[in-house]
């Protein structure tokens, strides 16, 4: 049973009593053993649905690059290794192929992948792509279209959302983040590919 602290949660748990006691007035002896069989099976089943994601991320956590190694690297798309979590939680990719660069513009595809399902609107995901935009003189970037997958290696069912360029807002590099350290690459990547 989780632990409610504050306010809010004293008014959770008087509500979760109040619908209670409404349910069972109208439930018959029988109808109560069931619904109460049916909770604590649920209960029973999120602990133990808890316990093995606990052990699956100390797992992670000892051997970050056991879970990196089931991903597939899909050098096809010129997908290259950028960051792991030290926990194991996530991991990044970069491609070069489709890099543009207009004025001090670049373009660029890069690519998320988590251990554990993360949500967008409500919705599960676990590989997630982006096409953003960089401003190398700005320090500045922006996402014009980024694909959400349910599975890992940008597989299974799919949610896109699309910004105008026209209309999307630029956003600072925060030192430190993982926004840096893509701009870092973008920016030197691009420069590298300007001199051949």
């Amino acid at each position: 049973m989780r632990n409610f602290k504050g306010p809010l949660a004293s008014i959770a748990l008087i509500a979760a009593g109040i619908l209670a006691a409404l349910d069972s007035a109208g439930q018959t002896p029988e109808q109560q053993q069931l619904w109460d069989a049916q909770r604590a099976q649920a209960l029973a089943a999120e602990k133990a649905r808890e316990e093995r994601a606990g052990r699956e991320r100390a797992a992670r956590k000892a051997d970050p690059m056991a879970w990196f190694r089931t991903l597939n690297p899909m050098t096809a798309g010129g997908w290259e290794f950028r960051a792991l979590a030290g926990d194991g939680a996530w991991a990044a990719y970069s491609t070069t192929h489709q890099m543009k660069r207009s004025g001090k513009t670049v373009t660029v595809w890069l690519r998320q992948e988590y251990a554990e399902p993360q949500m967008n609107n409500g919705t599960p995901y676990l590989s997630v792509v982006e096409k953003a935009q960089y401003d190398c003189v700005k320090e500045q970037e922006r996402p014009l279209l980024v694909i959400y997958y349910s599975s890992n290696n940008i597989q299974g069912s799919e949610q896109t959302e699309e910004t105008d360029p026209k209309s999307a807002a630029w956003n600072a590099i925060v030192p430190g983040t993982r926004a840096e350290s893509n701009f870092l690459w973008v920016c030197s990547a691009d420069k590298s590919a300007s001199h051949n």
